[in-house]
Parts: C-alpha cells; sequence; structure tokens
C-alpha cells in the first residue's frame, strides 16, 4: 500500500497494531541534524526516543559521540554502544541507581559520565557514593526556567547551589543544563526564539557570578525540540534535542525544521458505526502516545480531516469528518509522541524505501 509519502508492501504480513520506521528517513534526519547544528560535536541528543543500539549505531557512524539519557538503562546502552560521553539528564536520588551509575564510571573509565543536580540531597547521595567508591563525577546544575518539573530556580537561588557544588567531595560543576519544556507545542516562533533569549539571559547571569567566584563552567547544555536551534548559535551552549530522529505528528507542526516522521503505528480497522460517522482502530493506549491529548494521540497519514475521539486499552475511536475508511483498511498512523512509542513495542520493523520490511530495530533499554 501506498499512503502519501510511505510506502509498506505486504502489510498483512504484519501482525498489527504494530510499530515500523523508514530507515532512510531516520538517515536523512540524521544529516539533517548536522547540517542544521553545523557539526554532530554541537548537539546531545537524547537517547530516549529510540533507545536502541541498532539507531545508536547510525548516529555514531555518523559523528554524534555525547548523548543525553533518561535512564539506566539508556546510559548503558549507549556508554556499551561505544559512545564517549553521556548525561543522565533525571535526578538521580534512589540507592540502586546512584550504584548502577557508579559501576559505568568504573567499568568505563574513558567515558565521561556526568549527571544534573539541583537539590542539596542530590550532591549529598552522589558524592556519598563517589567517596566511597574513589570515582569523580562532573554535574550540570539543572536550572528550571519555567516548567516547574525539576530544577533550581534562576536567581539567588541558583547563584546559590552553584557554589554549594564545591562543597561536595568527587564532584566537579560543569555548567548549566535548560530543559525548557515550557516551549512545547508553542507554534509562534517568535514567541519561542524570544523565550530562549530570556533563558540564555539566566544562564548568562549564573555564569558570570560563578566568574566572580572562580567556579569553573566548561560547558552548558539547553534545548528540546520546540526550542534547540535557536541555542545553536550561542557561545557555550550545546543543544540537546530528542524527538528529531524519529519525528511525530505533534512536532511536524514546526515549520522551521525539516524533519520527517520516520516511525508510525501499523494498524487496521476493527470496527465501523457509519450513525456516528466513526471507525475503530486496534490502535489503543498500549501502542500510541497516551501521554497526549486524546486528539493528539495518532494521526492517520492520508486522512487529514479524521481525529480521535475516544480511546481505551486496545481500541482507537476515530471521527472521519469526510474521510473514508472501511473494516479490514490498513492505516498508518503518526504518533503525537515519538518518545512514548519504543516502551510501547519491543522493537520497531524497519521498512525501506521502496517499502519492504528488511528488518529490526531492538528496542534494548525499554527498561529503566
Amino acid at each position: 500500500m501506498k499512503i502519501d509519502n510511505y510506502e509498506l508492501n505486504h502489510p498483512d504480513r504484519i501482525d498489527t497494531p504494530a510499530m515500523i520506521t523508514y530507515r532512510h528517513i531516520v538517515e536523512q534526519n540524521i544529516s539533517e541534524i548536522i547540517n542544521l547544528a553545523g557539526g554532530a560535536d554541537r548537539i546531545v541528543p537524547h537517547a530516549k526516543t529510540h533507545k536502541s543500539s541498532d539507531v545508536l549505531k547510525m548516529q555514531i557512524d555518523s559523528g554524534i559521540k555525547s548523548f543525553k539519557c533518561a535512564t539506566l538503562n539508556e546510559a548503558e546502552m549507549v556508554v556499551r554502544g561505544g559512545a564517549d560521553e553521556i548525561i543522565m539528564a533525571y535526578p538521580l536520588i534512589h540507592p540502586m541507581k546512584l550504584e548502577r551509575l557508579d559501576t559505568l564510571i568504573s567499568e568505563f573509565p574513558d567515558v565521561s559520565i556526568r549527571c544534573i543536580v539541583s537539590m542539596e540531597a542530590h550532591l549529598e547521595k552522589l558524592s556519598d557514593v563517589m567517596v566511597r567508591s574513589g570515582n569523580e563525577i562532573g554535574v550540570y546544575m539543572d536550572l528550571d526556567t519555567g516548567m516547574r518539573r525539576t530544577g533550581v530556580q534562576p536567581g539567588d537561588e541558583s547563584d546559590i547551589f552553584y557554589e554549594k557544588i564545591l562543597q561536595y567531595k568527587n564532584i566537579e560543576p560543569i555548567g548549566v543544563h535548560v530543559f525548557d519544556g515550557e516551549t512545547l507545542y508553542l507554534e509562534d516562533s517568535v514567541l519561542r526564539k524570544h523565550m530562549v533569549e530570556s533563558n540564555f539571559t539566566k544562564m548568562e547571569s549564573i555564569w558570570n557570578h560563578a566568574a566572580k567566584k572562580d567556579i569553573p563552567v566548561t560547558d552548558n547544555l539547553a534545548g528540546g525540540s520546540w526550542s534547540f536551534r535557536y541555542y545553536l548559535g550561542k557561545d557555550n551552549v550545546r543543544a540537546t534535542p530528542g524527538t528529531w530522529i524519529y519525528w511525530d505528528a505533534r512536532n511536524a507542526k514546526i515549520d522551521d525544521l525539516n524533519f520527517q516522521i520516520a516511525s508510525l503505528i501499523l494498524g487496521q480497522v476493527v470496527d465501523e458505526d457509519p450513525e456516528m460517522d466513526t471507525v475503530t482502530l486496534d490502535i489503543g493506549s498500549k501502542a500510541s502516545s497516551s501521554d497526549q491529548p486524546l486528539e493528539h494521540r495518532f494521526k492517520v497519514v492520508g486522512c487529514p480531516n479524521a481525529i480521535v475521539v475516544a480511546q481505551s486499552e486496545e481500541h482507537g475511536v476515530v471521527k472521519l469528518n469526510g474521510d473514508t475508511l472501511k473494516v479490514g483498511d490498513y492505516v498508518l498512523a503518526a504518533p503525537g509522541h515519538a518518545c512514548t512509542m519504543t516502551v510501547k513495542f519491543p522493537f520497531t520493523h524497519v521498512v525501506s524505501n521502496g517499502g519492504d520490511v528488511v528488518g529490526q530495530f531492538n528496542h534494548d533499554a525499554r527498561d529503566r
């Protein structure tokens, strides 16, 4: 079948729902981000989107050697896959997680392994583990620029906290980490750019204070899918995009980026209700982006008017609004949030440009 720019031969040979990924589009997205950044060393992309050693190898072979990780499982996969540097972009407080991090540092002394901190409890626990093993670790202060999820508040609080890092043994301050999640899904690029400028000013204030105190700032990380491009021209900051490798239906609304959706859900129409102008797909919450508002959990490719109106674990009800689908039809659905898909499936079918299934990318880091 051919739907828009996607071709898939023999969809009946794949049990649905299934995740499929077009390798040539992944390759295009990798080339696009390196060109956009001005070099592979200017970005520190997230591993959480693909969670796959197969995709990781494609990135490393293209020159990308530094990665952010959200889980220890991702970190273990990335380090063992040949990366030069990882940053644990998640607060570590559980003793088992801290021990796993310490073990990685011991096993891979030539890899730069760092993490983020935003509370003294993070520093205390991390320092205790490092002192016991004799390892050392560099940390980024996580700065909250408006998302109110994790991070130190800008101003005096962040200046004081950055100073305090020096008080803890076997920990070295590296710089500032910013995930400006408050820019997500803002389609106004002028507003997003203005928010980035404001965030950069907050980072500069911390750097200036640190310089007065002779506290080192050697590197900084900032940005997500909706903001990273505006950090690319900033000195002393590496951009940290996430979703770009697979892209998705919501990110596709960004009009100033040229990434293409590489991963989709293959589903099938299993029922229809002409009275309600709806069809039911086998794409339920266990096979789609269930962290998104209902209407954004997936978008049926080739059906621009269709919208998700109800969903349960194994069912996705779609109102057609003039589009046409019938029982038995196979559909391709673009996820609303690509990063949530890899935990739903143990692997993704790899599809060639010509529509043949040619293998699979295993989701090695599916667990935590």
